[in-house]
């Protein structure tokens, strides 16, 4: 089941104003920076979406359940817009990454939202919470497997009541359609990572965060200096300033360089070698999509 990231907690705002009203240092933010995603998107969902096919899953989840004789109550659905904008190249988003830099402070003081089925649970015998658990989640053995080459498999319980969910929001062949898919899209992402014309983009990142006194190789390299902060114990409030203030200097160099423009015709040049198999799954994948985002308005309670 899609799963959203927790809402910014209060003190995002009081940071923000640290740095409102500024100018990208000089430089005009341009309207419309590429988006670079592997198979123009194909396993990416809105903010929307993800909102839309989650509400519809835990519809069918609730109703499974209950005709099964078991009470089962949904989680708080969280901000997904977080996740949806988040790229697979570490690429910044203005709005973003002026408002909560990468969302990793935030995100660490969320935390996981508490299981509204706890209390349930809690009043249950050890033999009867595992009745409940196989009806939500079925059972290991009854898992049906799904090969993605290269000795990955993965699969589900369709006979369990998130798989049954499933199957009516995505259609009982959508594993089959999508995991592949989602498989050939990190491909994307990784031969994209690794090629020349990545690497070469992202060089030109590095040269511009020098010159600002940032001895940074990687674009995930900020990031880690953030999730380091916070392993460590900083205070929210240094962690999310400092989060802020390298967001915003990672997101002018990320413009001044061009590395939305460049890492997008990179991956470009990946896909050209897709073969025409794995556009024909491709295209029979995108058909479901469409057809679980229609289900996905209806729902049932």
């Amino acid at each position: 089941m899609l799963r959203a990231r927790p809402t910014a907690p209060p003190w995002v705002a009081g940071v923000v104003m640290l740095v409102a009203g500024c100018s990208l240092s000089g430089h005009e933010t341009p309207p419309d920076l590429p988006d670079p995603r592997p198979l123009g998107g194909a396993v990416h969902f809105t903010a929307d979406q993800r909102s839309a096919l989650w509400a519809a899953e835990e519809a069918g989840v609730r109703a499974c359940m209950r005709e099964r004789g078991h009470p089962y109550v949904s989680p708080e659905p969280g901000d997904g817009r977080r996740a949806a904008a988040s790229s697979p190249y570490a690429l910044l988003r203005p709005g973003w990454a002026e408002s909560d830099g990468y969302g990793m402070t935030a995100e660490h003081i969320g935390g996981l939202p508490p299981d509204p089925n706890e209390d349930h649970l809690a009043g249950l015998t050890e033999e009867e919470e595992e009745i409940w658990r196989r009806a939500l989640v079925g059972d290991e053995e009854n898992v049906r497997e799904i090969v993605l080459g290269e000795g990955l498999t993965t699969g589900d319980d369709p006979g369990s009541c998130v798989g049954v969910a499933r199957a009516e929001v995505y259609g009982t062949e959508w594993p089959e359609l999508y995991d592949p898919m989602e498989q050939l899209s990190n491909e994307v992402i990784e031969l994209t990572r690794e090629s020349g014309g990545f690497r070469g983009a992202e060089a030109l990142w590095a040269g511009c965060m020098a010159e600002r006194g940032l001895g940074y190789e990687s674009l995930e390299d900020p990031r880690r200096e953030i999730q380091e902060l916070l392993m460590e114990g900083a205070s929210s409030q240094a962690a999310g300033e400092r989060e802020l203030e390298l967001a915003r200097t990672d997101l002018e160099c990320q413009i001044e360089t061009g590395l939305h423009e460049e890492v997008e015709r990179a991956q470009q040049e990946v896909e050209q070698a897709v073969g025409a198999e794995a556009r024909l799954e491709l295209e029979r994948y995108e058909q479901a999509k469409v057809i679980a985002l229609e289900r996905s308005k209806v729902g049932r309670e």
